[in-house]
C-alpha cells in the first residue's frame, strides 16, 4: 500500500478537492514520505534524471569563477556562499575546490550554508564534502539565516521548477483551476474556478491571450522564496539555473498542454497519480516573474541569459583545452545548443551593488544563438 497516496486521500476527503499545487507538495516534500524529503530521489545516471554538476566538474568550476569575480565588488570580511537545494553536495564540492585553488584568500574568508531539506541528501554530502567541513553549514530552511546579515552569492539550480505550481485552464472563455479529487477511490483531476485572486492577477499580468483549452502552470512559490532570499540577503548575487523561458515564450499557444511533467527513471510521463512519492514533478520556471518580482523587492537583473552562453562567458572553453576526449564532450553537453546550452537558462540578480557593476560581466566573442517558439 502506498501511505503517501493514503494521506493524500484523507487530505481530499476532509476538503473536498485539493488544488494540484498542495498535491504535488505533498508528493514531493511530505515529511514522511514525499520524494525530495525521503532520499526517493536518485539524481545521477542510474537515478530519475541528472543535473549538470553530475555532467562535469567544470560547471561548479565556471560558478567558482563567478563567484570570485563577485567577492571582489562586495569585499566584506565574512563572505558567503547560500546554495538552496544543494542534493548530495556534487556542486558545492566543485565550487569550493575550484575557490579554494584559484583564491586561497577568499577561501579562508568564506562560509558555505546549504539550504536543504533532505536530511539523507545532507548525510551524503557531509561525506563528499569531508575537506570542506570546516567551511559548510546546513539549515532546513532558509528563514534560519534571515538574522546573518549575509554579504555575499546565493545559488540554486534546477530548485524553482520543482516548487509546488498551480496548474490552470482556459476553458468556455474563461479561467479555471485544475483541482484533483476522488473517484471511486481513485484520484482524478476536475476544473473549476481558481482558488485565489492571486491567481487570475497573474495570469492578467502575463498579457498573454490564451487559446480555448490551453493549459499552464502558476508558481506561487517562486516569489515567496525570492521575498525569504530578499530578506536574507543584505549584498550581493542570486543566481538561478533552471529550465523556463520569459513569460511570452512559456504562455505561448503553441504550448497547449502547459510545459509540466514527471520524471521517473529518466522517463518522461504526464501521470503524476502514479508512483506517488517515487517521482519527480516539476514545469518550467517564468523568468518574467522573477524578474519582475526581483525589481519591486530591489533585487535588480544583471543578466538573463542561456546556461551556454553564461558558461562561455565565464570560461568554460578554458577546460576544454585540457581535457580528455571523454571529458571534451561531456564539457560541450553543458554549454552547446541543442543540448544543455539552451535548454537551461541563467538569472543573475544583484541587491546593493549597482553602482559597481561596471565591466563586472564579461562578455566572450562566442556567442552561442538558440532557437525560441
Amino acid at each position: 500500500m502506498n501511505k503517501l497516496k493514503e494521506i493524500i486521500k484523507s487530505a481530499i476527503n476532509e476538503a473536498g478537492r485539493i488544488t494540484f499545487a498542495k498535491f504535488m507538495e505533498l508528493a514531493l516534500y511530505h515529511p514522511s514520505y514525499g520524494y525530495y524529503t525521503t532520499g526517493k530521489s536518485n539524481i545521477g545516471k542510474d537515478g530519475d534524471f541528472y543535473t549538470s554538476p553530475h555532467v562535469h566538474r567544470a560547471f561548479g568550476s565556471v560558478i567558482g569563477n563567478f563567484i570570485i569575480k563577485s567577492f571582489q565588488l562586495i569585499d566584506e570580511d565574512k563572505l558567503t556562499i547560500i546554495e538552496l537545494g544543494a542534493g548530495k553536495g556534487f556542486l558545492a564540492l566543485d565550487i569550493l575546490n575550484h575557490i579554494k585553488t584559484q583564491n586561497k584568500s577568499y577561501y579562508e574568508r568564506l562560509n558555505y550554508y546549504i539550504v536543504e531539506k533532505n536530511n539523507y541528501s545532507k548525510n551524503e554530502s557531509e561525506e563528499k564534502l569531508g575537506d570542506h567541513l570546516d567551511k559548510v553549514k546546513w539549515f532546513s530552511e532558509l528563514t534560519e539565516l534571515e538574522n546573518e546579515n549575509i554579504s555575499g552569492v546565493v545559488i540554486s539550480n534546477e530548485l524553482f521548477d520543482a516548487l509546488p505550481f498551480h496548474r490552470l485552464k482556459f476553458t468556455n472563455g474563461d479561467l479555471a483551476e485544475i483541482y484533483v479529487t476522488l473517484e471511486d477511490g481513485g484520484l482524478v483531476e476536475i476544473i473549476d474556478k481558481p482558488s485565489s485572486n492571486y491567481i487570475e492577477e497573474y495570469s492578467k499580468n502575463t498579457g498573454i491571450e490564451s487559446l480555448e483549452g490551453q493549459e499552464f502552470e502558476i508558481n506561487a512559490g517562486s516569489e515567496r522564496l525570492l521575498k525569504q532570499i530578499n530578506e536574507t540577503l543584505q549584498e550581493g548575487f542570486i543566481l538561478t539555473i533552471d529550465y523556463g523561458y520569459l513569460a511570452p515564450e512559456l504562455f505561448n499557444p503553441n504550448r497547449m498542454k502547459g510545459t509540466y511533467k514527471c520524471i521517473n527513471k529518466h522517463q518522461i510521463n504526464e501521470e503524476p497519480y502514479t508512483h506517488i512519492g517515487e517521482q519527480d514533478i516539476t514545469a518550467h520556471v517564468d523568468f518574467s516573474n522573477l524578474i519582475n518580482t526581483g525589481k519591486k523587492l530591489g533585487l535588480n537583473k544583471v543578466r538573463y541569459t542561456t546556461q551556454g552562453q553564461f558558461l562561455v562567458d565565464w570560461g568554460i572553453l578554458d577546460f576544454i583545452n585540457n581535457g580528455t576526449e571523454k571529458e571534451i564532450q561531456a564539457i560541450k553537453n553543458l554549454f552547446l545548443p541543442e543540448l544543455m546550452g539552451d535548454k537551461f537558462k541563467v538569472l543573475i540578480q544583484e541587491k546593493n551593488l549597482s553602482d559597481s557593476l561596471k565591466d563586472f560581466y564579461p562578455e566572450s566573442p562566442f556567442k552561442i544563438s538558440f532557437k525560441v517558439l
